[in-house]
């Protein structure tokens, strides 16, 4: 069953024709763009930013070829179709059939046609509009009793509502207010287009609070961004001011669901985090945009949802790639950075990200938002300015999300500093999360040396459990099994309880511990300590094992050359910055080839080093490992560890040349001694 297109006549307020409603359209797209025109825009922003708008028209001209890169087909341009097959899957990655149904090439082709005048991009799109709406037809709303069926717009459907929310804001905007001064903006079309944007507006107001009860993830955040912008583009819609009110209120429920006391989104991955900064700042764009009210309440919290991107940033640039986050890619502090400064006009925010980015990282995010903000000349001076003048935060160099039971340290907010991300949350919040409690990511002198391996890909495949597994991580296993059952993609098994118990904070050492009973009855807890701001100490001690189980630690390293030395340390040797790991006890030390994702379907060579061992008589295991990070080649041992337990206490003892440190754990406090030799 699909859902009927009402008649257009039917879906306007009393007296509203098409007749009436085109040239008000017309009017109000110039109203709310400043009076600037689309091609006056596009001439403008050829002047100020030229090396922007070739890279828009490479992107247009391959768009208008009908090649796109989409999820699944690698980095590679792959031809979908003319008219593009709108609900094939030939990639078999599902995620191919959602991007293709967000239209973003139809954005860039708008965007095209505003930069050079040419009808060529903008016949192009109106006739990919047509042909969707003629073939991608909604499935209906109810079933034979009236009842609404949300779960007809949670699969693979164009018609998901996700999609439906991301092309209400994202894409078809573009369409009506670049494309409205062309011949192809005329009654007939939006005869044909209206109705279709009804329905859209029909879907996110009854079907999405249905999916999303409590407001608690970011599909309905963007679901009701769509909404907003549909009911703000047509007011001439029937209900439109209901839609809109609608919208707001559920937007700051989104807020306050979703952003914790700390600042940080609730699923507690660094890229959807920076997403949502950019789709909580848009409900602030479109209120500047169109004069709606502005909550102050909301507009802070958007403030320190910034402040926990800056903190969820390595050291040396890029996210923390903690659970289905990404390094090198949109969704870094850049987003964040000019979302804010889209919704406020404060150039700090862009000063802040120029710290820890190139200008030109934060030019690609501007390149895909240039069409949103109103004064080009005045951008240009802006990022000009940011670039000469980056801002290094002044914030705590500890952060512990609570809410979140992560914590970001560093040495410092100098991008050659050690940085460090761990977390623990079990059950976990949703699926984006990785089986990796207790794991963490450590970069140091410019680069991270011990990984978090990223996420590569969503397809439901052996590439996706593979990166999601423990093993792949900086983390824990009993007998080489995940923590809980993978189950598939966006599935896992029953969990029990995880969480971050205690941050210390002593002369010389900042110690995060870490405990969760995904192994029960074997309980699992895991001591970080950053000692001195130089160097990187794991103890993990596991209890309630039997004499047949077997704990295997795992550390992910960014390099790909590692040698084993004397004295149970095995040290990197590839050029630039490396890492040296030195254990406490004997055990056996297996090698393999890993991989480390930056984006999606794209990955690096690495190495995992998994350390095997068994428990003592008693079913515990104890264990240390130091790490230690150079800034150049290392290419010999430096240090020793050995590691004795004494009753209660456990004992570190770490043998470098000029001086021994010795490190005594008890319950989850930390000391440290210092000697120094002759």
């Amino acid at each position: 069953m699909t859902e009927t297109y009402p008649l257009f006549q039917d879906i306007l307020t009393e007296g509203a024709t098409a007749a009436s409603l085109l040239p008000g359209l017309k009017q109000r797209v110039l109203q709310t763009n400043g009076q600037i025109s689309a091609l006056e825009r596009g001439r403008c922003i050829r002047e100020q930013f030229p090396d922007l708008a070739v890279d828009t028209l490479r992107l247009a001209d391959e768009a208008l070829a009908g090649r796109l890169v989409l999820p699944g087909t690698g980095p590679t341009l792959h031809f979908i179709g003319n008219p593009p097959e709108w609900t094939e899957n030939p990639v078999n990655d599902n995620e191919y059939t959602f991007h293709l149904n967000r239209m973003h090439h139809w954005k860039t082709m708008c965007e095209a046609y505003s930069l050079t005048g040419d009808l060529t991009y903008a016949k192009k799109v109106i006739e990919e509009v047509n042909d969707w709406i003629d073939s991608v037809r909604c499935p209906a709303l109810t079933d034979e009793k009236g009842d609404y069926v949300p779960g007809r717009f949670d699969g693979l459907t164009p018609w998901r509502a996700l999609e439906a929310g991301i092309r209400g804001y994202r894409t078809w905007p573009y369409v009506i207010e670049l494309l409205a001064e062309t011949p192809y903006m005329n009654e007939s079309f939006l005869e044909k287009l209206v109705p279709c944007i009804y329905v859209h507006c029909l879907v996110l107001y009854h079907i999405s609070p249905l999916l999303w009860p409590k407001a608690d993830h970011n599909h309905y955040l963007m679901e009701n961004l769509g909404l907003l912008s549909f009911s703000c583009l047509f007011p001439e819609l029937r209900n439109s001011s209901l839609y809109q009110n609608h919208a707001l209120k559920e937007l700051d429920r989104c807020m306050e669901a979703q952003c914790t006391p700390c600042g940080g989104q609730i699923e507690g991955c660094p890229s959807y985090h920076n997403g949502c900064v950019f789709w909580f700042a848009m409900r602030n764009v479109f209120s500047r945009k169109f004069h709606l009210p502005e909550s102050e309440a909301y507009t802070k919290k958007l403030h320190k949802m910034f402040l926990h991107s800056v903190h969820a940033t390595r050291a040396c640039g890029g996210n923390f790639p903690w659970g289905d986050s990404h390094t090198a890619d949109k969704e870094s502090l850049c987003l964040s950075a000019v979302s804010c400064y889209m919704a406020s006009g404060n150039r700090d925010y862009l000063a802040a990200a120029a710290h820890f980015y190139p200008v030109s990282s934060i030019y690609e995010v501007i390149r895909d938002n240039l069409w949103r903000i109103p004064d080009i000349t005045h951008l240009k001076d802006d990022l000009i300015w940011a670039e000469a003048h980056p801002k290094k935060p002044d914030l705590p160099l500890l952060a512990w999300q609570k809410d979140l039971n992560q914590v970001y340290l560093r040495s410092s907010w100098d991008k050659q500093a050690l940085s460090l991300m761990t977390g623990c949350r079990t059950p976990v919040q949703n699926l984006h999360a990785h089986m990796d409690p207790g794991g963490f990511d450590f970069t140091a002198y410019g680069l991270p040396l011990i990984s978090d391996p990223g996420i590569y890909t969503y397809k439901d495949d052996e590439n996706r459990y593979r990166f999601k597994r423990a093993a792949s991580h900086n983390c824990l296993t009993v007998n080489d099994r995940d923590p809980w059952e993978y189950r598939g993609s966006w599935k896992y098994g029953p969990q029990r309880e995880g969480f971050i118990c205690e941050v210390q904070e002593a002369a010389g050492l900042t110690c995060i511990t870490s405990c969760h009973e995904n192994y029960a009855p074997a309980q699992t807890v895991r001591h970080l300590a950053l000692i001195g701001n130089r160097l990187l100490l794991i103890i993990d001690h596991v209890t309630g094992l039997s004499p047949d189980d077997t704990v295997q630690v795992h550390y992910h390293l960014n390099r790909t050359h590692l040698v084993c030395g004397d004295d149970r340390s095995l040290y990197s040797c590839d050029d630039g910055p490396s890492i040296e790991l030195a254990a406490g006890a004997d055990c056996e030390t297996i090698i393999t080839d890993g991989k480390i994702s930056t984006a999606n379907n794209i990955c690096h060579d690495s190495r995992q080093v998994c350390f095997r061992l068994n428990p003592d008589s008693s079913g515990t295991c104890y264990f240390a490992v130091l790490a230690v990070p150079y800034p150049v080649t290392q290419n010999k041992r430096t240090v020793s560890v050995r590691q004795a337990l004494n009753g209660d206490s456990f004992t570190v003892v770490c043998e470098f040349k000029e001086y021994t440190l010795r490190f005594i754990l008890s319950g989850n406090k930390l000391k440290k001694e210092e000697i120094r030799h002759e």
